[in-house]
């Protein structure tokens, strides 16, 4: 991986973003699908996952996301760059499209 840009200096600036290839078959899909059956299997088996224990949307979604992140992360498949998430000013919330 290229040298990550460096992180804006106040909160409200822009951030650069990292390039990934998304592409069918490269490591972020693998990644991307390894994930994505560990929220499944959250959602549709655990006995707190919104099937089983129906809730409305949002905590679907942000319970989805921590099954997957915590089964990727125990994997040690992805790594928190702690660093760059405690010298950052502000994170933006949303994607840029």
């Amino acid at each position: 991986m290229d040298a990550k840009p460096p992180i804006p200096e106040n909160a409200f600036a822009p951030w650069p973003r990292v390039p990934v290839d998304a592409d069918p078959g490269s490591d972020f899909a693998l990644i991307e699908r390894i994930g994505g059956f560990a929220a499944h299997a959250w959602a549709i088996n655990d006995p707190a996952g919104p099937l089983k224990a129906p809730m409305p949307l949002m905590p679907a979604i942000d319970g989805a996301v921590r099954e997957a992140l915590m089964h990727l992360l125990e994997l040690g498949l992805i790594d928190i760059d702690t660093e760059r998430l405690h010298d950052a000013p502000g994170y933006p919330m949303h994607r840029e499209r």
